[in-house]
């Protein structure tokens, strides 16, 4: 029987046992390095992919912003552009109040005139309404054949819808012509509120 002595030193095989020997320290670091590893890259693919989808709705935000921007521009510059209009349409609408319904009281007079009637003169008489409106009072000194043309006249003026008020007349005949003078009174209907000829007031 042979023996064989082993002559190398204690700590050069302590250190053969270990290489040799399962070491589950190791393994569990090994372990713990691959998932710090395969965690690190999927949280930094992820981030990236969330920085480029926010890039995209950066990028798609200021868009619309710029958009906005310009609408409100184009808006800003309509709306300049009504309230100039609507400025000269006041005036406009003004110096129309302020001008007394001559065309529309002959107007009506001659829809309503039966023929041998005539006007000798118009007055026209300023006032303000209860909402400060302008509306004028027209005079009317005309003359007729017949009594019954002036009761179709006022009642042809009272229902053409231009005046809110009609007076009845008065009157005087003169014995040697035969013709009745008569004295009329409308009080017009502030300017655009006047309803069509032959409408109700």
């Amino acid at each position: 029987m042979r023996v064989r002595f082993d002559l190398r030193p204690a700590e050069f095989l302590e250190r053969e046992r270990k290489r040799h020997s399962f070491n589950i320290v190791r393994l569990f670091a090994v372990l713990l390095l691959l998932a710090f590893l395969i965690s690190s890259g999927f949280y930094t693919v992820k981030a990236f992919i969330e920085t480029q989808a926010l890039q995209s709705e950066i990028e798609l935000l200021e868009g619309e912003i710029a958009n906005l921007e310009n609408n409100q521009a184009a808006l800003t510059t309509e709306i300049s552009r009504l309230k100039a209009k609507e400025s000269q349409f006041r005036k406009t609408l003004e110096i129309m109040q302020s001008e007394p319904p001559t065309l529309e009281v002959l107007n009506a007079l001659e829809t309503y005139m039966d023929q041998g009637m005539g006007v000798n003169s118009i007055r026209f008489v300023p006032s303000a309404d209860k909402d400060n409106m302008v509306v004028y009072t027209a005079t009317v000194d005309a003359t007729a054949s017949t009594e019954e043309q002036i009761i179709a006249l006022t009642d042809g003026l009272s229902g053409s819808g231009l005046f809110s008020a009609v007076t009845m007349p008065t009157t005087k005949k003169d014995e040697k012509t035969g013709r009745v003078s008569f004295t009329l009174t409308l009080i017009a209907r502030p300017f655009g509120q006047g309803i069509a000829m032959g409408g109700q007031p």
